[in-house]
């Protein structure tokens, strides 16, 4: 056989490998995790919504767990236990989709106080921890120790102290879902940090369209915002704070947590429902269009989609697919969540 030849059966070998590597790709496609404030468990969902099984359950650390991370290398699982005041933390594996290993990461002694959402810095050196109980947002080292003070500020003139939601500017700030005002609790609003995420500040005007904020979601230059006592998602300039009169969701039934769909067509709504049992998570375009149910309560999953978080593929594969297109002479691209 002469060097052509080989040179050609080489190259058709590697076609296979790739086309079936691409025929693979549902199965290492972006999968959510989903962790249910009723049944203390987390579970794990296929891009297109298709229950894969149970992460975990932990009846012994959690206690209604509101929140949910992942490190930027997908290798730590971090929750929010909100009844017992603490974020405990598990060893992620993306390949088996199994949490061990739980190990307490934080607690009240720590400024833990009814905590709500987590949020790695862009950087992978912090973990951000908001409290509902008023006691600003925690930040974290990914040891666990504290990383500085509390983040805080006096949002609306101290009427808001219960956080909630979080996400990060365009520009690097973060954004501070501030729940509910207080003593009227008729209203909420969005806080911004300064450029060193030290301390908040007022942005978004309060609104009794935003009462019980609680999901944030920045897409580019806009930022969406769920209420769940509202039952709105409304958009906003993640940059100005100004609203966007032209977008509104409005009547849904307790909205929660919002993520980018991890088709990249738009975003996910957690939806909890007026009744236990009776959510799901909901697809919606960015231009607020409905795109149907990504998934159901029960069937074996979730009860209630407290929160949730999305899962990329391990770095091995998509290497192994990167350096068989190149090897091949083409580009493989992906965009990942």
């Amino acid at each position: 056989m002469n060097v052509r030849n080989l040179t050609r059966n080489f190259l058709l070998l590697l076609a296979a490998a790739l086309t079936n590597s691409w025929q693979l790709a549902p199965a290492s496609a972006d999968q959510l995790l989903v962790a249910d404030r009723l049944s203390n468990a987390v579970y794990r969902y296929s891009g297109n919504g298709t229950l894969l099984g149970t992460v975990l359950t932990d009846n012994v650390n959690l206690v209604q767990p509101a929140g949910i991370a992942l490190s930027p290398d997908s290798t730590k699982l971090y929750i929010a236990s909100s009844g017992n005041n603490r974020v405990m933390q598990y060893d992620y594996s993306v390949a088996t989709g199994t949490a061990t290993n739980p190990t307490i990461f934080g607690d009240a002694s720590e400024g833990l106080l009814f905590p709500s959402s987590i949020l790695c810095s862009q950087d992978g050196s912090k973990v951000y921890v908001s409290n509902l109980g008023g006691s600003g947002v925690a930040q974290f080292d990914t040891t666990g120790a504290p990383a500085g003070p509390p983040v805080n500020g006096a949002i609306g003139g101290g009427a808001y102290f219960q956080f909630s939601g979080l996400a990060f500017a365009p520009t690097g700030e973060l954004l501070v879902g501030a729940f509910q005002n207080f003593p009227a609790a008729n209203a909420g609003t969005v806080a911004k940090s300064n450029a060193a995420i030290s301390s908040l500040g007022d942005f978004l005007t309060p609104s009794a369209s935003l009462n019980g904020v609680t999901g944030l979601l920045v897409d580019g230059d806009d930022l969406y915002v769920a209420a769940g006592f509202a039952g709105t998602v409304q958009r906003f300039d993640a940059n100005t704070g100004v609203a966007d009169p032209s977008f509104g969701l409005t009547g849904l039934e307790f909205p929660q947590t919002l993520l980018e769909n991890p088709n990249g067509s738009g975003f996910l709504a957690g939806i909890l429902g007026f009744t236990d049992g009776s959510g799901k998570i909901s697809k919606y375009g960015y231009d607020g269009s409905f795109q149907g149910v990504f998934a159901s309560a029960g069937g074996g999953g979730f009860t209630e989609a407290t929160a949730f978080v999305s899962v990329v593929p391990e770095p091995a594969t998509i290497g192994m697919l990167t350096c068989a297109a190149a090897a091949l002479g083409f580009t493989v691209r992906r965009r990942l969540a």
